[in-house]
């Protein structure tokens, strides 16, 4: 299974150089010295497959030992490194004067213009927006322009109407996220690539419509959508069917959530491989007639895709959307899916994206749930058909054994 072992071994390469702190040139170094102990072995052994083109067999009647796969071994070389320089190249400068943070915690008011470029978050007590900074400049002053980029999150007054798209003026102070005993709020955001807080700012609106069309569509679409649920529903059912269908689980009351926490059901909530599962077996259902089963694939997981990001593009959600577009592929061009290493290139895959996926709870906790089916949910199967088995025939021990796993095991 030589993907799966790439595949680990370039996470590996990210959690090491999240560890080591290695510079780039470090990385650089370590990986152009793999790739070339990889390329000589692979180059030696072609020149040896010529000069000797009909190898000698060994016998089969003695067992011959496990060789070992050196070039495999220079590969995973090759992946380790490529994920440490990957993780390290991701890493921005903190003392660039040209990005955000560089300005945080200085005590003086500052003058804000960016562009809202993501869903809002709307709370009881606050609205959230996360800000792509363009410019700026101490407060009052009309000159000291600087040119900056990167993300700060914006806390505002929640009867503010901002959406994704709109350039705002904000006016107020520009903070490193907290870091508390329990829980690090700036690690936290800093996994999301924001490292500047701005609290309860003076907001102006300079323009709309500045962002991504597509990301624009799409929003305005889940708007319209978070509304219509709501129109519907009373609440909780809505703030319920909203994370459930939307991802948007700001909405669910307190005593709702923690009544979902005590039973062990938080999972019907979060949006995973069941939400993925439907969705494609709908398009499949509607478009797989109606286009035949290869062009139905292709709507399928374009229907995957365009619901990941309606829903918010989580780690977890994107898991659930890549391994099950890889199954519409498989099942179309007859290739049984190896789960292992559908799961591990999926992670990387992921990392690849953005280096600090390996530390999201979400994603650890939906790769660690596919993981446990795929390594325990056929033998624990098979062994309820067993147990079965000495007291039932062997059909009804099957028939009885498919709801208890599905169910129970």
């Amino acid at each position: 299974m030589p993907l799966f072992w790439l595949s680990l071994a370039f996470l590996a390469g990210i959690i090491i150089a999240d560890t080591a702190a290695w510079p780039a040139a470090i990385w650089l170094t370590l990986t152009g010295a793999a790739v070339f102990v990889s390329l000589g072995i692979f180059i030696y052994r072609r020149i040896q497959a010529r000069r000797y083109p009909f190898p000698v067999q060994p016998s089969t009647s003695t067992p011959q030992p496990a060789t070992f796969n050196l070039q495999l071994a220079t590969l995973i070389a090759v992946a380790l490194t490529l994920g440490g320089l990957r993780y390290q190249a991701a890493l921005p400068d903190l003392g660039d004067p040209a990005f955000i943070a560089a300005h945080n915690d200085t005590g003086e008011r500052v003058s804000l213009t960016g562009v809202v470029d993501s869903f809002p978050d709307r709370r009881d007590n606050y609205l959230l927006l996360r800000l792509a900074a363009e410019d700026l400049r101490p407060y009052g002053t009309t000159t000291q322009h600087q040119t900056v980029h990167g993300q700060v999150l914006v806390r505002i007054d929640p009867a503010s109407d901002f959406r994704y798209g709109d350039r705002l003026l904000l006016h107020g102070y520009l903070e490193t996220p907290p870091e508390g005993e329990k829980f690090s709020y700036r690690e936290y955001l800093a996994r999301q690539g924001v490292y500047s807080l701005l609290a309860r700012p003076r907001a102006t609106r300079l323009g709309s419509g500045q962002g991504n069309p597509f990301w624009a569509a799409v929003y305005a679409l889940k708007g319209k959508s978070l509304a219509t649920v709501y129109q519907l529903w009373p609440d909780p059912e809505a703030s319920l069917f909203a994370g459930i269908l939307l991802g948007v689980e700001t909405g669910i009351p307190e005593n709702v959530a923690q009544d979902f926490k005590e039973t062990g059901t938080t999972h019907i909530i979060a949006i995973s491989g069941f939400n993925m599962a439907i969705v494609a077996a709908l398009f499949m259902a509607i478009f797989g007639q109606l286009l035949g089963p290869r062009k139905g694939a292709l709507v399928a997981a374009l229907g995957l895709g365009l619901y990941t990001v309606l829903v918010g593009a989580d780690p977890a959600v994107v898991r659930a959307a890549i391994m099950g577009v890889l199954a519409l592929f498989a099942r179309q061009v007859g290739r049984r899916q190896q789960a292992l290493n559908t799961l591990a290139f999926t992670a990387a895959l992921m990392a690849l994206g953005n280096p600090q996926t390996p530390w999201d709870v979400g994603f650890q906790l939906s790769f660690a749930a596919t993981l446990g089916l795929v390594l325990y949910a056929q033998p624990m199967q098979d062994a309820a058909v067993a147990l079965l088995a000495r007291r039932l025939p062997q059909s009804a021990a099957r028939k009885i054994a498919a709801p208890l796993a599905e169910y129970v095991l």
